[in-house]
């Protein structure tokens, strides 16, 4: 009877939110990205690995293009901008395969550490063929503090050594939870453990346009109640965190659920953004975008009569006039969006246009939503 005091105990599987689950406790960027605190560059498209999974977008797959969150860059200094703006503690570095353009990421990494300083956290993705002792120790060097790799090639646990030899760098593995595959993936957790790796996080699939056709012909379907969860992902995904809990001694295990990255993380970075750079006229909505009214009117009906209506509502409330091909755009707060159209009507102007708008916290406008309205 004595053997029971001598039993290893289990480690507590904590939950998360919106479905998300971990062993013990979080990894650094993982608690960053909680709070909406890490900007996401995505440094290139370009990726030879054919994932059949991949959930890229079509406008950024297989193309050299850098995004920061979402606004397309074309320079170091749109890049900072777009950091700034939303007061990031952090940042991922992601791709396509980062490391096919290593000079590029090396550069982005020692620009951002010192402008923002050594505590700006910064972690990269990779497939990790393409890590290198040469290459390992310049990101090292400039400041990578964590590094997550997408392991689908047991070979590649040997580049996982070398970082662990040769830096300090905390090392994680981050792979899609593909049903049907527990063999795997417990195989994976053993070398991990065996390693000494940081920490293992499993994504719950996901549906996107330009994967959906190829998880269909392989039979994936639809989780119940979602738009977007693969069927059984979360199921086995939950079912490896008990796994470890009982097997695992080392290393932290984090299951990040599709609603957590949707309802979580993408919008508490964008209400982090959207709260910096709101314009007066603009309302904040619960998914952190930017809500105005705008009313777009020809510029053959906009008369000295109303212009001067205008520009004296225009010290009443918050507003903005644009002149835009050959039309004057009003953009106004939707509370004060009827006693702006009230003057309007009282000039007899025809054929103007009313929307709702809607765009994400960006410098540049990037219109999510469009609903015209009737009056």
């Amino acid at each position: 009877m004595l053997g029971g005091f001598f039993m290893k105990e289990c480690r507590v599987i904590k939950d998360g939110l919106f479905g998300s689950k971990y062993v013990e406790d979080l990894p650094i960027g993982c608690k960053l990205c909680y709070q909406g605190a890490k900007a996401v560059i995505f440094i290139t498209g370009v990726c030879y690995e054919k994932c059949y999974y991949c959930p890229i977008s079509s406008e950024r797959k297989n193309k050299d293009v850098i995004y920061v969150n979402e606004v397309k860059t074309s320079s170091p200094m749109d890049v900072l901008e777009e950091i700034y703006e939303m007061r990031a503690l952090g940042a991922s570095i992601t791709g396509g395969e980062p490391l096919l353009f290593p000079h590029r990421v090396v550069e982005t990494i020692d620009l951002l550490k010192s402008v923002f300083g050594g505590k700006f956290h910064i972690h990269l993705y990779t497939i990790g063929k393409h890590v290198s002792k040469d290459i390992i120790t310049k990101l090292y060097n400039v400041g990578l503090d964590e590094i997550r790799f997408h392991i689908r090639d047991f070979r590649v646990f040997k580049n996982i050594e070398l970082t662990l030899k040769y830096t300090d760098i905390d090392v994680g593995i981050e792979v899609p939870l593909i049903p049907g595959f527990r063999d795997f993936y417990i195989k994976l957790l053993k070398e991990a453990e065996r390693l000494r790796v940081n920490f293992v996080n499993f994504n719950e699939m996901e549906f996107t346009e330009s994967n959906a056709e190829e998880l269909r012909m392989r039979g994936f379907k639809l989780k119940k109640d979602s738009y977007v969860a693969v069927e059984d992902s979360e199921k086995e995904a939950l079912e490896l965190l008990k796994w470890a809990s009982d097997n695992i001694n080392n290393v932290l295990v984090h299951y990040c659920s599709v609603a957590f990255k949707d309802l979580v993380q993408t919008r508490r970075r964008l209400l982090r953004k959207a709260r910096e750079i709101a314009k007066p006229f603009d309302e904040i909505t619960n998914e952190g975008l930017l809500r105005r009214v705008q009313i777009v009117i020809p510029k053959e009906n906009y008369d000295p009569t109303i212009h001067s209506r205008i520009h004296a509502l225009e010290r009443k409330f918050p507003m903005a006039i644009i002149v835009n091909h050959g039309k004057i755009v009003l953009n106004v707060s939707p509370k004060h969006a009827r006693q702006v159209l009230a003057e309007i009507g009282k000039a007899n102007i025809k054929n103007y246009e009313v929307f709702i708008i809607e765009k994400y916290p960006a410098g540049k406008d990037i219109v999510k939503n469009i609903f015209p309205l009737s009056f």
